[in-house]
């Protein structure tokens, strides 16, 4: 029994395309037929810096001593982040998002392994699941604000799921006294949260300053507006351009047809980090049929958005890569 039990218990990976899917027979989560949660194995840190970039180090919470052997450098800023359902840290929103970081500048990129937590085919147990990572992220970023890091100059970067996770860890920190600094939304689960209010999803006050990307608002991403500032590319379109399976096969992009305008949000804010002022957006209540929205320059999308950026903001992205339609 306890042998079947790993088995069904253990994470494996596969390739759709060129997108790599993590994969579990059973769920992790308090279910009758679901994989105990084991906070050690199901929750992991990874740490990339300039001077490993590819090469990862676990960063132990609460083990100030394992820190303190490691490159993390609590005077560099640091950003953390979560990635969506069915990815792996290998996956391409990881790698491209860390890439991006760490060839911009000295960053502490902590890559959240929660894989076990979000596998396929287990949707809703994934949903259940990012309250319980919410904790976990809470407690870390603790340890992080106690190790000189502080929570207030900390960014958290999710995506899909991850979005919804990084707004319960922001809500658990409130609870516990602390403020993080940043939380930046790519388009924001929708599917399990729809029907929440602010406490039940990403949120305004989730830290001093959310920004949120919607790319597939009222399909897989949220369409609400539910941030500081939410920016909403190409009028909010559920498909993204570039996105019809005929521009895809022109553009040879068919390795992003699953999810391709969901996937798009991490994409265009990877971009914004080596192009802070590539998506300029106008604040608009509505951008269709609007006459009182001529487009001017109100603010920037992805890594240069910040404070005191309020509203909703509506932008034009090029169909493929290179998106942004300003050249650095």
């Amino acid at each position: 029994m306890l042998a079947a039990a790993s088995s069904v218990c253990k994470l494996t990976t596969f390739f759709i395309g060129v997108t790599e899917i993590c994969f579990m027979s059973a769920p992790v989560g308090l279910c009758l037929y679901c994989c105990p949660r084991d906070t050690a194995l199901d929750v992991q840190y990874k740490l990339f810096t300039r001077a490993n970039p590819t090469e990862f180090e676990y960063l132990v919470v609460g083990d100030v001593a394992s820190l303190r052997r490691t490159r993390f450098n609590a005077s560099n800023p640091t950003v953390i982040y979560l990635m969506g359902f069915t990815e792996v840290t290998t996956g391409r929103s990881t790698t491209t998002l860390r890439d991006a970081y760490l060839s911009s500048g000295d960053y502490n990129f902590v890559s959240v392994d929660w894989a076990r937590l979000v596998a396929f085919p287990w949707y809703i147990s994934a949903v259940h699941n990012t309250r319980y990572m919410g904790q976990q992220l809470a407690s870390f970023v603790q340890f992080l604000d106690a190790a000189g890091a502080r929570a207030a100059s900390l960014h958290v970067v999710g995506f899909s799921l991850g979005a919804e996770a990084a707004g319960f860890g922001g809500k658990e920190l409130k609870r516990r006294g602390l403020l993080l600094g940043r939380i930046t939304g790519l388009d924001p689960a929708y599917p399990g949260y729809s029907l929440t209010g602010s406490d039940g999803h990403l949120a305004k006050g989730d830290a001093a300053f959310v920004d949120v990307l919607h790319t597939n608002p009222g399909i897989l991403g949220f369409p609400q507006p539910i941030g500081d500032v939410d920016f909403y590319p190409n009028a909010g379109q559920w498909v993204q351009p570039g996105c019809w399976i005929d521009q895809l096969i022109r553009n040879r992009e068919l390795g992003f047809v699953n999810g391709c305008s969901h996937n798009r949000a991490w994409r265009l804010y990877a971009e914004s980090i080596r192009n802070p002022r590539g998506f300029p957006a106008t604040l608009c209540r509505k951008w269709k049929g609007s006459r009182l929205c001529n487009f001017q320059v109100d603010g920037y999308m992805g890594f240069g958005a910040g404070p005191p950026l309020s509203g909703k903001m509506y932008l034009e992205t090029n169909q493929r890569s290179p998106f942004a339609r300003n050249g650095p």
